[in-house]
């Protein structure tokens, strides 16, 4: 009789929490939070972009292979990304092969186009490639990558929200995108 009245209680308990969800859930499509914001810290948003990485880009003769990005939280709004690189041309046919490695950073200021659910860069900019070593192939290569910048690269830069794990949560909710000189925030609305 006891063990019978124990599986009732356990159940009537479960059937009241299944409920308080089913409410909690209901009451959350009708109710909207509007504003509720998320800081991500620069340690975290490297984190984030790290997933992205390796990132091969090609150049007009060769590679440019970017890896280990950082994040950094530049001045006037703008957000930046400092990554390792290597540049090369391998064409064996042609007897060419050059390598040469460096570190570049890129910024750009943070936004959001809720439409379309894309990540902006807005103002981007190629701050700094500096290669490990200067000679004739790393000029070359600083000219291709110039060139390819100024072809592709366009204002605003449009990106994917990154499947990263903290992110997912927030995937469908984002409003906005914005820094504080501190933090990225991301602005939530729930529906």
């Amino acid at each position: 009789m006891f063990g019978v009245f124990q599986r009732n209680a356990l159940r009537s308990r479960l059937l009241a929490l299944c409920m308080m969800c089913s409410l909690t859930i209901g009451a959350g499509t009708v109710f909207s939070a509007v504003g509720t914001s998320v800081p991500i810290s620069a340690t975290l948003a490297t984190a984030i972009a790290a997933d992205l990485f390796p990132v091969s880009l090609k150049l007009n003769k060769g590679n440019f292979f970017l890896t280990n990005p950082v994040v950094l939280f530049l001045e006037n709004g703008r957000v930046g990304i400092r990554v390792r690189f290597q540049a090369f041309d391998h064409r064996p046919a042609e007897g060419i092969a050059l390598s040469e490695t460096g570190q570049a950073t890129f910024s750009g200021i943070p936004g959001y186009d809720a439409a379309t659910q894309k990540i902006l860069l807005t103002d981007p900019n190629m701050d700094e490639v500096q290669f490990d070593h200067s000679n004739e192939a790393t000029r070359n290569f600083l000219r291709q990558i110039n060139s390819v910048w100024s072809a592709q690269v366009t204002n605003p830069i449009r990106a994917e929200i990154p499947p990263h794990p903290y992110m997912l949560p927030f995937r469908n909710n984002i409003e906005n995108i914005s820094y504080d000189g501190r933090n990225i925030i991301l602005t939530l609305s729930y529906q």
